[in-house]
């Protein structure tokens, strides 16, 4: 466990100087600016670390989380993806969820706070349309570090 701790400590100050952005991939190539939430006109998205903290982007936490609120006056559809590897590319986690929110609705994905695997790539990503936001970092036991 004091191995973990360590190792945690030293991602913490490798990453801090590293901004976490929530990226969009489509026809345009679009960066989203790393700002408090990565939002259009009928939604806004936070991926983050540390689940307690559903509203904001940091870069270290326990755990990590998506959500989604429907800030417009239509329905939002689309899907999370998150996925858990090894240093070795070995699937750990690898999960997908549909998501259909009415207006003025959320939906929150996160990790479990159990997951004590040594060190791992995590990779989270949220689909609306033809909008993608996502962001990617490391595990280290139940700490998580988002780099990009």
């Amino acid at each position: 466990m004091k191995k973990i701790i360590v190792i945690g400590v030293i991602l913490l100050f490798l990453g801090s100087s590293v901004p976490a952005l929530a990226k969009t991939q489509s026809s345009l190539s679009d960066t989203i600016p790393s700002n408090s939430a990565s939002s259009d006109e009928n939604c806004t998205v936070y991926i983050g670390a540390g689940f307690f903290r559903q509203y904001d982007d940091w870069k270290f936490g326990l755990g990590w989380h998506m959500t989604v609120i429907d800030t417009g006056d239509m329905n939002v559809t689309g899907f999370f993806y998150d996925n858990e590897t090894t240093l070795f590319g070995k699937v750990l986690l690898g999960n997908t969820g549909p998501f259909s929110l009415a207006p003025g609705e959320t939906v929150v994905a996160s990790s479990s706070f159990f997951h004590l695997h040594q060190l791992v790539f995590v990779h989270l990503t949220v689909k609306i349309g033809n909008m993608t936001y996502s962001k990617s970092g490391y595990g280290i036991g139940p700490f998580v570090l988002l780099v990009g």
